[in-house]
């Protein structure tokens, strides 16, 4: 068979954007190709009235949409240079409707800022939020002329950020100083863009009624450090009125669902941080009555690099919501009755990414066992493929089939599976590759991940665990604070052996260990620890956590969080779980892979235990990839993808 190639992903198609029309006659979304040449990603917008799926537009870099009514879809789309600078340089933002029944893409509106659609509330209101600062207000309050002038004067203050706030950047985003994010509803016939709210205050989830009159939304008024409680609002888009119907803030919000009765998911972080499953709670009468305990995994944890774009996979149908949790290694599709019961409705051999319902039936995103992201139509308990965008994708080729390893111990279970290369025989010898997911609330499901069946394919056998801090077996399996580098390692490390112990044809003098993010981090550590591995490649990885307390966007709360200590008062506990205080242990040779808009776990990082290793001539190398975000492994520009993985494979290779 042939070989799985590094650039075979140019050719895969990533499915994301599900939304349905108003009356569910029809469902879109965006399919998304790598685009070489240019760098970039195209995306297309594609509709289907249940049977047969239609290409409509090709929208290039655009990838946002709504449906404005049963058979137009509002487009965020900027179709040339002149729009896309337009936006650029003068924040005008170009909207176009597209009818289904007459084929026609029209111009609809310009939006005098960089708003983006979050609801329809009819084809002629549209609910907005846009990140504004207070005096960014001008950019649709403003005349012409005092317009221009202000914009001409923020040109000039891009020069510097005047920071006074926690986070000031954001990964993906960049700096967000004293934004806050506004709503609005804009009315497209009279043009009429209305705030909603005051300019100092900042909204952090909504949720649209299901008869479109109220709005439900948390936030805050502007702070100097950003909290993770809020207080719940309502906004009564008839009245124009907004109310508050939860005082206390003792909660961290992750949604709130209309149901008839108002219930939101929500979790109080007192026995497990901030990591801690949620449960549902009724909100009434201002007070937050528990309504389900449920306390586990909300939504797909299942890591991959082969999806793109986000989607909402879940569903209010009336007094029912339909949503997934993450399952051990898969997804589930759970239901929750007007009684607080949460039933299970069907159980997914692979990730749900999307989700959504339309005629009594689910449709879905899906990766289903190996197979990469397709549209899948769930009807009487039985899995329909609609879509085959990804059908020749592996023709020929050989993809390899998780097969299950168990490390079973006292107090738990170590699941984890290996990846063989093909014609795989006992009595030869492979190298091995221990792949560490991030999170470290994440999970490595049975699915597709690309980098590891392109290494299976060049002779490797592709380890892959679930040790304690990941996600799908609750809270107290997921608790690692102030134990990072301990019992992690220890189930890493079991898992590795019982490896050997399974497959023979293990080299364990070829050994090799990488990891990006939380896996950066355990990679980091383990070559301090042991030198047991020929060569690692550490990924946007943690090697200090007292310097990501003040550096990363997260890292003010997270770090604390996790290593169970404050940076000054307990200095002593976060340098222990650091990988740079066994930097002098290590003689492992260490490739990092790092980027300079990762503001997630920030390129010094990687400098700090890089400039130890060099003064002490151990074999190390620094890749610095420019203008890419923590997200380069799985969202990164095509260039920026292939040179990563051709460098760690050729690290690898080289040693």
């Amino acid at each position: 068979m042939k070989k799985i190639n590094i650039k075979d992903f140019l050719d895969f198609n990533f499915l994301g954007n599900l939304q349905e029309s108003p009356e569910k006659k029809y469902y879109a979304f965006i399919q998304s190709v790598p685009v070489l040449d240019d760098n970039e990603y195209c995306h297309t917008l594609f509709v289907s009235d249940g049977k047969n799926i239609q290409k409509v537009r090709q929208l290039k870099k655009n990838s946002e949409f709504r449906f404005l009514n049963e058979h137009t879809i509002l487009l965020d789309y900027q179709k040339n240079k002149k729009e896309q600078n337009n936006l650029k340089d003068n924040q005008k933002k170009n909207f176009y409707t597209y009818d289904l029944n007459e084929n026609k893409l029209k111009e609809a509106f310009i939006l005098p800022m960089n708003a983006k659609v979050e609801e329809v509330i009819n084809d002629n209101q549209i609910l907005l939020s846009a990140n504004l600062t207070v005096d960014d207000h001008i950019l649709y309050e403003g005349k012409k002329n005092v317009r221009e002038e202000y914009l001409k004067q923020k040109k000039k203050n891009d020069l510097y950020e005047d920071i006074n706030e926690l986070p000031y950047y954001f990964n993906g985003r960049g700096f967000k100083t004293n934004q806050l994010n506004q709503l609005f509803v804009y009315n497209i016939k009279e043009n009429q863009i209305d705030r909603l709210l005051d300019k100092s205050f900042s909204v952090e989830s909504l949720t649209l009624s299901q008869d479109k009159t109220k709005i439900y939304y948390t936030g805050n008024h502007q702070e100097k450090v950003m909290t993770h409680t809020s207080k719940i609002y309502v906004y009564d888009l008839e009245n124009h009125q907004s109310d508050v119907l939860l005082n206390e803030d003792n909660f961290n919000i992750v949604q709130i669902i209309d149901m008839g009765k108002i219930i939101v998911i929500a979790k109080d972080m007192k026995d497990f941080g901030l990591n801690q499953n949620p449960d549902f709670y009724e909100l009434k009468s201002g007070m937050m009555i528990l309504f389900s305990e449920f306390g586990k995994t909300y939504g797909n944890t299942i890591g991959t690099d082969c999806r793109l774009l986000g989607s909402k996979a879940n569903v209010t149908i009336e007094d029912k919501f339909y949503f997934t949790s993450t399952v051990d290694d898969h997804n589930e599709i759970l239901k929750l009755n007007s009684n607080g019961d949460i039933t299970k409705i069907y159980e997914m051999d692979g990730a749900i990414d999307a989700l959504l319902m339309k005629d009594n039936h689910f449709i879905m995103i899906a990766m289903h066992k190996q197979g990469l992201q397709e549209i899948y139509r769930l009807e009487d308990n039985n899995l329909k493929q609609m879509s085959h965008f990804n059908k020749k994708i592996f023709a020929g080729k050989y993809v390899a089939t998780p097969e299950e390893i168990l490390v079973n111990k006292i107090t738990h279970t170590v699941k984890g599976f290996a990846l063989l290369p093909e014609g795989y025989n006992p009595n030869q010898k492979y190298p091995l590759l221990l792949d560490v997911h991030g999170g470290p609330k994440t999970v490595y499901g049975q699915i597709y991940y690309h980098e590891m069946q392109y290494w299976v394919n060049q002779g490797y056998i592709v380890i892959f665990a679930n040790p304690r801090g990941s996600d799908g077996k609750g809270d107290e399996f997921a608790d690692i604070r102030g134990k990072y580098g301990t019992i992690d390692y220890e189930d890493l490390m079991g898992f590795v052996d019982r490896a050997i112990e399974l497959y023979p044809g293990i080299d364990e003098d070829e050994m090799f260990v990488t990891g990006g993010s939380y896996g950066g981090f355990m990679t980091n550590w383990i070559v301090g620890h042991t030198n047991r591995f020929k060569a690692a490649a550490t990924q946007r990885s943690i090697s200090n956590w007292i310097s990501f307390y003040g550096t990363s966007d997260i890292g003010y709360y997270f770090a604390s969080d996790q290593t169970a200590g404050h940076p000054i008062l307990d200095l002593d506990q976060l340098y222990r779980q650091s990988p740079i205080k066994y930097a002098m242990n290590i003689q492992t040779p260490l490739l990092f892979i790092h980027s300079d808009k990762d503001y997630r776990c920030p390129m010094e990082q990687a400098q700090q235990l890089y400039a130890v290793l060099k003064t002490r001539g151990v074999d190390t190398e620094l890749i610095w990839f420019k203008d890419e975000t923590h997200e380069l492994s799985r969202g990164g520009k095509p260039h920026a993808r292939i040179k990563r993985i051709e460098d760690i494979t050729n690290w690898f290779k080289n040693h």
